[in-house]
């Protein structure tokens, strides 16, 4: 019966007919059983003439976007379901991340902020740090290269951590203020108290360490700020370098 169905000829003509009428139809002229899976409410124009059953049967699919099998002599009608395709995984360049810091009088706070915003990286900045300002001019450099120039001469330090970067103090004890002309004269015999009036004053001791003008924390010749209270000491400590150098060897 099956192989009588596929030789029939048909004509069909539809004019925005449902489709389902137009399966039953197609069906009718050839005395087969078929099973319409889905509720399909479209219309349909065609027009077939003379044409062979599994050619008129094909085209009828196409236009509703159905297929059919033939299970027992019945043509079931499902449709055709479109699986979505999945784009490719776009490959990431395995590239250092990298942040442009550029602009005059930026806060240290406001640079590590950048770098976590173009990076996508934390850095944060511990709360006894001084908020420095920066001439920055970083068009293109990775994370770490950004840190070593937020750090340098600062007396500042960057360190790895869980989820990023830290900038911290060095940790260091801060220094006690050193005595007065007067205090320090104080404590030697009382027969070789200095009078204050017979010297100018004098804002560091002969034989005291490099400190900071504000905070009297000990500093390092390579710094230009101060890491406690974030003054500006690059002046003393090019001073106190060409004093190192012209000292006799």
């Amino acid at each position: 019966m099956i192989l009588r169905s596929q030789e029939t000829v048909i004509s069909l003509e539809a004019r925005g007919t449902d489709a389902r009428e137009v399966f039953a139809e197609l069906f009718a002229q050839v005395k087969a059983n078929f099973v319409l899976q889905i509720d399909i409410q479209r219309p349909v124009y065609l027009t077939l003439r003379e044409t062979p059953f599994q050619r008129a049967l094909q085209m009828l699919c196409e236009a509703t976007n159905t297929r059919y099998s033939v299970r027992d002599g019945i043509y079931y009608i499902v449709p055709i379901v479109n699986t979505p395709t999945v784009p490719p995984k776009q490959v990431q360049e395995s590239r250092p991340r990298t942040v442009r810091l550029v602009g005059t009088g930026v806060l240290l706070r406001t640079a590590a902020a950048e770098i976590t915003k173009q990076a996508g990286v934390k850095v944060e900045v511990s709360p006894d740090a001084p908020n420095l300002r920066y001439n920055l001019n970083l068009p293109d450099v990775d994370v770490e290269t950004a840190l070593d120039a937020l750090c340098q001469g600062t007396g500042l330090r960057w360190q790895k951590i869980e989820n990023g970067y830290r900038i911290t103090t060095p940790g260091l004890p801060q220094a006690r203020p050193a005595p007065s002309i007067v205090e320090a004269a104080a404590v030697g015999p009382r027969s070789a108290r200095a009078n204050p009036h017979s010297a100018p004053s004098r804002t560091v001791l002969p034989n005291q360490s490099l400190r900071c003008q504000k905070c009297r924390y000990e500093l390092q010749l390579d710094w230009r700020y101060c890491p406690v209270c974030g003054a500006f000491v690059k002046h003393i400590t090019d001073k106190a370098k060409r004093e190192q150098e012209q000292k006799p060897r």
